[in-house]
Order: structure tokens, then C-alpha cells, then sequence
């Protein structure tokens, strides 16, 4: 290639590298930032409105006593999943261990409240008791219990067994009625079945 050539050549790259470095460029970005607020913690209290306990003292076979548990959702926003525990006492009768109490709904029947469902059951015989665990739903999917909202009784009276006889009386370890609330988010869950949720306790 002659010099003049390559002078040509020469010019014309630097020319092209001078255009270049005046190119201006239109650019841009962009970022967004979601905002997350944490919701309220669980908060639930358990309420007996009804409760006797002045009935509840020296009671005899066939007497009926007021004892209402409800689940009461004190979060101002967040929805719950909630249980009620029931820790029966029991008697002997023979070989069987029956329990002390009966359960009795709004109609004086055996039985909970509907909207109430028996999810498992623990006899202890060393302890005497037998535990129910009742899930707020249905077998197959829990009800939601909004914010600021309280479930149904579970039950309305308790009845101390009409069969239980002076002799039984004394098999008892306890004449106690223990009865605990649980409350958990419903939020996050891919089943909602009662054992699956209360899994989490």
C-alpha cells in the first residue's frame, strides 16, 4: 500500500474515532422499592362468659354446670386458625375409664356447638384424663377467624356424669376441667385441614 494510501486510512480512522467520542448516549434506570409492613402478632383471648362457679362447687350426678369457652381474635388486623383443648377428667368404671363430665351444646344436648369439629382424641390413663382437641372448621378446611372476632361457645353446660356412683367418685385423680386456646396465623398455609394446621403447635 503507497504512504499515500496509508495516510488516508490514517485520517479517516481518526476521524471515525473522533465522531465517535462525540456520540451522546440517551440512558436511563429505574428502581422500585416495595413496601412491607409486618402484621400484628396472634393474639386471641379465652373468654367464659357464662361460667358458675358457685354451681360448679359440690355438684352431684346429673347436675349441670354453665361453662361456655369462645375464642375471642384480639388482633386488630390479622386473621387466625384457632383450637380449643379440652382436658377431660375420667373415673373408673371397672376396666374403662369414662369421663367425669359431659359436654352439653346451646340445645342441652351431648354434643358441641356447630361450626365446632373433634379432631383428635388422647385418653392418659395414668393421669386419668382424656384430652379433645376441636378444631373452629369443618373435617375437611378450618373457618377463618377475622380480626376483632369471636368464635361460637364450643359448648354451652357441662353435666357430671348421672351414672357415676359413690364408689366412682373416689377413682378420680382430678375433678378439674382444664381448657386451653390456640391461635395461630392463617396466612401461609398450602392446606388448611385441621390436623395439618394444628401440626404447628
Amino acid at each position: 500500500m503507497s504512504k499515500k494510501k496509508l495516510v488516508g486510512v490514517a485520517i479517516v480512522l481518526a476521524l471515525i474515532l473522533l465522531i465517535g467520542g462525540m456520540i451522546a448516549y440517551f440512558t436511563d434506570t429505574d428502581t422500585k422499592t416495595n413496601v412491607f409492613t409486618l402484621g400484628d402478632n396472634i393474639e386471641i383471648s379465652l373468654v367464659e362468659a357464662n361460667w358458675d362457679a358457685t354451681n360448679a362447687a359440690g355438684i352431684h350426678p346429673g347436675a349441670k354446670v354453665a361453662k361456655d369457652p369462645v375464642v375471642k381474635n384480639d388482633s386488630t388486623t390479622t386473621p387466625a386458625y384457632v383450637f380449643l383443648e379440652v382436658v377431660m377428667p375420667c373415673y373408673e368404671d371397672g376396666t374403662t375409664q369414662k369421663p367425669l363430665y359431659k359436654l352439653l351444646n346451646s340445645a342441652n344436648q351431648e354434643g358441641v356447638n356447630s361450626g365446632w369439629t373433634l379432631i383428635k382424641t388422647t385418653p392418659n390413663t395414668s393421669a386419668k384424663t382424656v384430652t379433645y382437641v376441636f378444631a373452629y372448621g369443618t373435617d375437611a378446611a378450618m373457618t377463618e377467624l377475622a380480626a376483632t372476632a369471636s368464635t361460637v361457645a364450643l359448648f354451652n353446660n357441662v353435666q357430671l356424669d348421672p351414672n357415676l356412683t359413690a364408689s366412682q367418685k373416689t377413682t378420680t385423680s382430678t375433678t378439674n376441667i382444664v381448657v386451653n386456646a390456640y391461635g395461630i396465623q392463617k396466612d401461609g398455609f398450602e392446606s388448611t385441614a385441621p390436623a395439618t394446621v394444628f401440626g404447628n403447635f
